[in-house]
């Protein structure tokens, strides 16, 4: 209780200054903007960024911007795309495709196996698995007597 009211007084009076450092709208690092690719998320639920994919345009860029507000019909195939990789980093199908992730993991997953197998096969080369018979010690050679001296003791009472 006590430690959780000193903590909020020190974050209220820019202690260590961590809420300055780690805002939610900035990069943690800098309050600046990392050109060109700052805060743009897009994602197959949520396809409409927030932001553009490039925001800082070089001059080619910037003419076909400026084309752009005229008719659309007198933009090429080439240039209609060229716009929209502006605006978006991956098309829908190129969102949908499959990753090659299930690779690797089961890679690592076959290589643990391995991994292991060669433990344990080491383990039986060259690790003590072989343990001492329990009739081997001077107990087990008294449990051996008393279990033949009570087998011929039932089998004489049962002789009679």
């Amino acid at each position: 209780m006590f430690f959780r009211a000193v903590w909020s007084l020190v974050l209220r009076k820019g202690g260590p200054r961590m809420r300055q450092m780690h805002s939610p709208g900035s990069a943690a690092h800098s309050k600046e903007k990392m050109p060109p690719y700052t805060n743009y998320h897009a994602q197959r639920s949520y396809p409409m960024p927030d932001e553009p994919f490039c925001t800082e345009l070089n001059a080619e860029q910037r003419a076909l911007k400026e084309k752009e507000k005229g008719s659309w019909t007198q933009l090429t195939h080439d240039e209609k795309v060229a716009l929209y990789r502006l605006q978006f980093h991956e098309t829908f199908a190129e969102m949908n495709r499959r990753s090659n992730e299930w690779k690797t993991v089961m890679g690592c997953v076959f290589f643990f196996f391995g991994f292991t197998a060669l433990m344990i096969w080491w383990q039986r080369i060259y690790g003590e698995w072989q343990h001492p018979s329990p009739l081997a010690t001077a107990r087990g050679h008294a449990l051996v007597v008393r279990a033949t001296s009570q087998a011929l003791i039932r089998h004489s009472s049962e002789e009679v």
